[in-house]
């Protein structure tokens, strides 16, 4: 069954879904909850246009965004994880994948179930 496929794909990945791109950051890991970050927006484009203006000085993000991950709440829920809300003033769209389990949560096994429920788009 594609996952991905349930539900409005407005939980976007700058980077893209890759298992390595999902995978806790050494900072995220002491997040609490730990998580990574998302952007919710009606688009792929329109979540790297808000990385973009809202941290004009991260060139690394801007590049990471030619790639980016799309699911709907719906498929990263069904992967195991859920999506909270964690605005900030740079990003009023941020938001943050969690699992139950916290950090032992992101591993290998259930990374990849959680990749499944994305669908990459490039050129952004």
């Amino acid at each position: 069954m594609d996952i991905s496929a349930d539900g409005n794909r407005d939980i976007h990945r700058i980077g893209g879904a890759s298992v390595e791109n999902l995978r806790l950051k050494p900072r995220e890991a002491t997040l609490n909850p730990p998580g990574i970050s998302v952007i919710k927006a009606p688009t792929p484009s329109a979540a790297a246009q808000e990385i973009r203006t809202g941290l004009p000085k991260a060139k690394n993000l801007h590049e990471q965004a030619k790639t980016i991950g799309s699911a709907s709440k719906e498929a990263i829920r069904a992967a195991g994880f859920d999506v909270v809300p964690t605005p900030s003033a740079a990003l009023p769209n941020h938001h943050r994948i969690i699992h139950p389990e916290g950090v032992a949560g992101f591993n290998d096994a259930n990374l990849a179930r959680l990749a499944e429920a994305f669908v990459n788009t490039t050129g952004h």
